[in-house]
C-alpha cells in the first residue's frame, strides 16, 4: 500500500539512502530542507521539498524526523553546542507547532535520537552495557539527546504509533564516521584511540534502513536502540578496518592527546557504550551484517563504485 511520508534530513547520509528506497517503492515523499531547489534537481522532481512546513498540503501517514548536523563534524565550542541543539531540538519544536497548528494526524511518528543518551562510559565490558531501559547519561551528549527526544512528545501524542530511535554508529560508503576514517586508515595512519577497550555500538547502513522500514511496518513502538547485536571494542574496530584495506594501524592516538585535539568532545573517542538492541530482536528483526568483519568487507567492496542516487 502506497504511503504519504514527511521526512526531515533526508538529503543526509541515511535519509537520501530511505529516500531512494521509498520511491522505488513508489511512495509520496516531501523533504523539508534548507536546500529545496537541489533536493528537487538531486531527485528530478520525484521528491517534494520545502524549507517552510506550511508549504506542504494534506496529510501524511508516516513522520520521520532524522535533521541533525554531525555531532563529531567540529569541536564544541559555545556556538557549535547551539547549532547542534537548533538542528536537533529547533526542527523538532517546529515539527510539532506545524502538526499541532494545522490538525495534523499520523500513523507513525519515528523521531531520532542517538545512543550517546546513556552517556559516555568507561569501566569494564559489563559498566559499559546498556539497553533501552538505561537511565540517560549527564554530560553534553547526552542532554541534547534527551532533550531531543522530549522535543519530539507533543508529535508523539498526535500518532497512532511512536517510535524514538536512538542510532549507534552508522557504517556505510562514503558517509558518516567511515568517510573520516577510510582515507587516513588507508594510507597506514589509523590507530586505537586511547585504551582502545571503550565500546563501540555500530550498524551497517543496510541494516538501518532496512530495520527503520521493518519498525515502520509493524506494530513496535517506542525506544528502539540502532545498533547491531555485537559491539566491539575500538581496539578492535582498528584491527578489523587496517585488516580490510590491508594497511597497517600503527598510530595510536594516546588520550590526553585526544583530550588537546578534541576538547570535551574526546569523551565520545575515549569512552563507549556497549548497546544491545532488545527491541529490534524482540521484533524478529534479521540482520544482514551481525559481524563488524562483514559489514567492513561489504562496504570496502562498494566505496568507490556508490553514487549518492
Amino acid at each position: 500500500m502506497s504511503k504519504r511520508i514527511l521526512i526531515t534530513g533526508g538529503s543526509g547520509f541515511i535519509g537520501s539512502r530511505l529516500v531512494n528506497g521509498w520511491l522505488a517503492e513508489g511512495y509520496e515523499i516531501a523533504v523539508l530542507t534548507r536546500r529545496p531547489d537541489w533536493v528537487v534537481k538531486r531527485w528530478a522532481g520525484r521528491v517534494m521539498a520545502v524549507n517552510d512546513l506550511y508549504q506542504l498540503v494534506g496529510p501524511f501517514d508516516w513522520l520521520v524526523n532524522l535533521a541533525g548536523e554531525g555531532i563529531a563534524d567540529q569541536r564544541w565550542s559555545h556556538s557549535r553546542k547551539q547549532a547542534l541543539r537548533e538542528s536537533r531540538i529547533g526542527v523538532t519544536n517546529r515539527l510539532a507547532e506545524w502538526a499541532i497548528q494545522t490538525g495534523r494526524r499520523f500513523d507513525v511518528v519515528a523521531s531520532g535520537s542517538a545512543i550517546g543518551v546513556y552517556g559516555a562510559l568507561s569501566g569494564t565490558a559489563t559498566q559499559q552495557t546498556v539497553a533501552e531501559t538505561s537511565p540517560a547519561g549527564e554530560d553534553f551528549a547526552a542532554q541534547l539527546c534527551a532533550d531531543w527526544e522530549q522535543a519530539a512528545h507533543p508529535l508523539f501524542a498526535l500518532s497512532r504509533r511512536s517510535l524514538i530511535l536512538r542510532t549507534g554508529v552508522v557504517l556505510g560508503e562514503q558517509g558518516g564516521m567511515l568517510k573520516r576514517l577510510w582515507t587516513p586508515f588507508s594510507l597506514g595512519l589509523g590507530g586505537r584511540i586511547g585504551s582502545g577497550e571503550q565500546y563501540l555500538s555500530w550498524i551497517h547502513i543496510e541494516d538501518y534502513l532496512a530495520a527503520l522500514n521493518h519498525l515502520l511496518a509493524s506494530e513496535a513502538e517506542g525506544i528502539v536502540n540502532m545498533t547491531a547485536p555485537e559491539a566491539v571494542t575500538n581496539r578492535d574496530f582498528t584491527r578489523v578496518l587496517a585488516t580490510c584495506l590491508k594497511r597497517p594501524a600503527l598510530l595510536p592516538m594516546p588520550a590526553a592527546v585526544a583530550r588537546i585535539v578534541f576538547g570535551e568532545m574526546a569523551d565520545l573517542l575515549l569512552k563507549g557504550q556497549r548497546v544491545l538492541p532488545l527491541q529490534l530482536q524482540e521484533q524478529a528483526f534479521s540482520y544482514r551484517y551481525t559481524t563488524l568483519s562483514e559489514a567492513l568487507a561489504s562496504i570496502g567492496r562498494n566505496w568507490t563504485h556508490y553514487r549518492q542516487v
